[in-house]
């Protein structure tokens, strides 16, 4: 054996220097595009940032802590409610960090499809397949929406006027009215599936046998998926963690909005701040925006100035209430997300 083979053999196997490089630099440029993100939404957004520094620079400080206290909070509740909508236990320090990194793809992807994506990829690479996965986060946000929808109801049985008083403009009220409206909705599914039944009928038998055996297979991946995630439900202490983390993120939102009118000396009650929250965020919803930007904005507002705060406060107030929810959290969330790329922990 020459000297070169044994240095080769106690070099132990070689590396791929270009597999390496080629796994790294799609992160490398992810990580880049988070920091380029963060730059251009401070930009793009900087008379909106600046003024509500300055108007919270006036504010009482003891609120503002408890308002970002708040903010904190949220990510805790979203780690709570991930625990309970999955059936395995990933490190509970992970599972926050993901959460906090999900926060700053939801400000800026819309319906909160940003967060979806990364919680999804976390569970993959935790050995959940890919069904499981989507069906957990999927579990999580019908869980969101049945709670979210539960507290406007009662919310609105237990102050009506003030439901009623919020006004929105009439372009939204349109927008909703075409959303829940299910004719349309049923003339697309009737002609997607003749488009499909057209295709299947004009395909070759190779290809309707392949189909077939896909469309079956699939179902029976969906079946093991369901019958797991029915496992998870019926676990009392997951079943508690998935309901008490889903009903705790509206409220807490609540609690900021509540919070930042008290530090600008505005006395509102608690119930009022809660269905003022709910009622303007159910309506932002009809209008998709990365992190509800823009919409939420224009309906709190129209909230706020409904409920007799003034034009000039009311501006303050939901300036106040982007700075400590989005603003705010964006840089260290942005630096959390960097961290999981790097460290391939998503």
């Amino acid at each position: 054996m020459s000297v070169n083979e044994a240095t080769r053999e106690e070099a132990g196997p070689t590396v791929d220097r270009t597999a390496v490089l080629g796994s790294s630099l799609p992160r490398m440029f992810l990580a880049i595009a988070v920091a380029v993100t963060v730059v251009v939404l401070a930009v793009t957004h900087w008379s909106a940032v600046s003024a509500g520094a300055a108007g919270l620079a006036r504010a009482d400080s003891a609120w503002l802590v408890v308002a970002a206290l708040g903010t904190a909070s949220i990510w805790i509740a979203g780690t709570i409610t991930q625990i309970g909508s999955m059936s395995l236990r990933p490190p509970v320090g992970r599972l926050l960090a993901v959460q906090v990194a999900a926060s700053f793809a939801n400000h800026v992807l819309p319906a909160g499809s940003g967060g979806m994506g990364i919680n999804i990829r976390f569970l993959r690479k935790h050995g959940l397949g890919p069904g499981a996965a989507v069906g957990s986060v999927g579990l999580n946000t019908l869980v969101g929406m049945v709670t979210h929808t539960l507290l406007l109801v009662v919310a609105v049985a237990v102050s009506p006027s003030l439901a009623r008083g919020i006004q929105v403009p009439g372009s939204w009220r349109e927008s909703a009215a075409r959303a829940a409206e299910p004719a349309g909705w049923v003339l697309l599914a009737v002609c997607a599936l003749l488009l499909t039944a057209g295709l299947v009928a004009a395909a070759r038998p190779a290809w309707r046998r392949r189909m077939a055996g896909r469309v079956v297979a699939a179902g029976r991946r969906v079946g093991e998926e369901l019958r797991r995630l029915w496992g998870v439900l019926r676990d009392p202490y997951r079943a508690a963690a998935l309901w008490l983390g889903s009903f705790s993120t509206p409220l807490l939102h609540a609690v900021i909005l509540y919070a930042v009118l008290h530090s600008l000396g505005v006395a509102v009650t608690v119930g009022t701040a809660v269905v003022l929250y709910l009622v303007v965020s159910t309506l932002s919803a009809f209008v998709p925006s990365p992190g509800g930007i823009g919409a939420l904005d224009v309906a709190m507002l129209a909230g706020l100035t409904a409920i007799g705060v003034s034009s000039a406060v009311a501006l303050g107030a939901v300036v106040g209430y982007r700075l400590i929810t989005v603003w705010v959290p964006l840089l260290p969330s942005a630096f959390v997300l960097a961290v999981l790329l790097r460290r391939r922990i998503i």
